[in-house]
């Protein structure tokens, strides 16, 4: 059975607070790190059992952030950054927090002795050239890189978004591959997902009056009078994508020092068969242009290496909708 501490950030979000659970199961000690006292005592409310520590990090783009809360940890995963759309200011509200909290974990690299792994949640949207959209036909894979700039992204909050994890995760691999250690190796694993659906964790506090970013967006999808454009047309499972990240801290999986990029997907989406299954109507049925006319992702690799099964649209949209209290009366 796997032993040892995970420093994990972002415990309280849609998918940390998956992370959370399935590490506890996979027999992991977690150190939580929150953003306030009160998403700390909710975690620990439903954890109680657990072994789980909390640790309130108000800043994560402050400078040694972690460096408490690192201490003694034989891994990190690394899943706290915002994903939004509703900002105010491009590279206050997502690049810096992006770029500066993962800096602010790679530095643990140095510091902590005890350290043997980073995995840092990436995304799709630093795998995918939105320029080249829709750009059917085209499988994309680990090797793939967005290649919006620092000033793209400045243009607007969909190129932001898209810079934000482009920009963290590029900056992630140069630190890595530029560190020089002579008695040990941090290694790093970055998991890239797409849309991520699925039912929201107890400990998270997401709701139907207080969803995140992709709940709401299914809300908006099944209320709306149609369906809206599906611009990114891939989606995983919050259950996958949170299986994965466990995954990647097995060494018999992936070998000690030995550093991995892994797409997660399980499938593309419409959100018009999104409310063909709000509805009770067969998926198969909905109108799947926008998802037919662009790309798709190779998830044979992960697959391959750490194990990865997926979800099903149909279950992963009901859960979801089970879960935020939102199924068609």
């Amino acid at each position: 059975m796997p032993s040892g501490t995970v420093l994990l950030t972002g415990a309280s979000g849609f998918l940390g607070s998956h992370i959370a659970e399935q590490l506890v199961v996979a027999g992991y000690t977690v150190r939580a790190t929150f953003r306030t006292e009160e998403k700390s005592k909710r975690f620990r409310s439903f954890f109680k059992d657990a072994p789980v520590e909390t640790v309130v990090v108000p800043d994560i783009t402050a400078p040694n952030a972690y460096k408490d809360a690192s201490q003694g940890v034989d891994y990190v995963i690394h899943s706290a950054s915002p994903f939004t759309f509703k900002i105010q200011d491009i590279q206050k509200d997502l690049i810096d927090p992006a770029l500066q909290g993962t800096r602010g974990v790679l530095d643990l690299a140095k510091a902590s002795p005890t350290l043997k792994r980073v995995v840092i949640t990436s995304s799709f949207a630093a795998v995918i050239d939105p320029f080249q959209a829709p750009r059917k036909g085209y499988i994309y894979s680990e090797k793939d890189f967005n290649p919006v700039t620092h000033e793209q992204g400045l243009t607007n909050n969909f190129l932001g978004y898209q810079a934000s994890k482009t920009l963290a995760e590029r900056a992630a691999w140069d630190f890595i591959q530029s560190l020089e250690m002579k008695d040990r190796q941090t290694s790093l694993v970055t998991i890239c997902p797409p849309m991520i659906f699925g039912p929201a964790h107890p400990s998270s506090g997401i709701s139907r009056d207080s969803p995140n970013e992709s709940s709401a967006q299914i809300l908006n999808a099944i209320q709306g009078p149609e369906a809206p454009p599906t611009r990114m047309p891939a989606f995983v499972d919050v259950r996958d994508v949170a299986a994965a990240h466990v995954a990647a801290l097995d060494e018999t999986k992936v070998a000690s020092g030995r550093s991995e990029r892994f797409l997660v997907c399980g499938g593309n989406f419409t959100w018009d068969a999104v409310r063909n299954i709000y509805n009770g109507k067969d998926p198969k049925d909905a109108n799947w242009d926008d998802s037919t006319n662009s790309y798709s992702a190779d998830v044979s690799k992960v697959e391959t290496v750490l194990g990865s099964k997926w979800t099903s649209l149909e279950d992963c949209i009901n859960d979801s909708l089970a879960a935020l209290g939102a199924q068609k009366a």
